[in-house]
């Protein structure tokens, strides 16, 4: 039960009705962060333009950033945004190896080169606040920079989402996988 009072589009006002439309637009309804996040509309608004970059016009690829949400959601022990995105990275190719080892939180040899070093970059982060310079030059290597910095910037948005849903306790779809 999420410790905010769930708030209807019928108690906006006009303009916030207008954001509340934008948001349920390209999600499943205006729930789990964006539940909490709708108490304040401008904020959503800016927080969903963000998920919304990401979704529509990164360059990152899809299974790659699906990948970088869920290891970010684990790291932040973030169930409701886990469940959401293991079913899309499913959707879009997210090997389900690498979901696996997201999920057991541990070693990361059967990822490939690549997995691996998404995740890394997530885990480092997370648990550093920081790129050491080896995992800064792979990274570039491989992803180039604006990938690399869509990385980044993703996992800082979930790490957003990841915060908002625990602080707000927003329990994760009935009956949906976590970890």
């Amino acid at each position: 039960m999420s410790r905010l009072p769930t708030i209807s589009r019928d108690q906006l006002a006009a303009d916030d009705q207008a954001v509340w439309d934008r948001i349920a637009a390209v999600r499943t309804g205006v729930r789990g962060p964006f539940g909490a996040l709708m108490h304040v509309p401008a904020l959503a608004d800016r927080v969903a333009a963000l998920e919304d970059y990401f979704r529509f016009n990164a360059a990152l690829p899809a299974a790659d950033r699906e990948l970088v949400i869920m290891a970010t959601a684990r790291e932040m022990g973030a169930r409701y945004p886990w469940a959401r995105h293991e079913a899309r990275g499913r959707e879009v190719g997210t090997r389900t190896e690498a979901i696996e080892a997201v999920r057991r939180n541990g070693a990361l040899e059967q990822l490939t080169a690549r997995e691996r070093l998404l995740v890394e970059i997530v885990r480092a982060l997370l648990r550093t606040r920081a790129l050491p310079d080896a995992l800064y030059a792979r990274a570039l290597a491989e992803l180039g920079r604006q990938q690399l910095i869509e990385t980044v910037a993703l996992a800082g948005h979930y790490s957003l989402i990841g915060l908002t849903v625990n602080a707000f306790d927003v329990a994760p779809p009935e009956n949906a996988a976590t970890f």
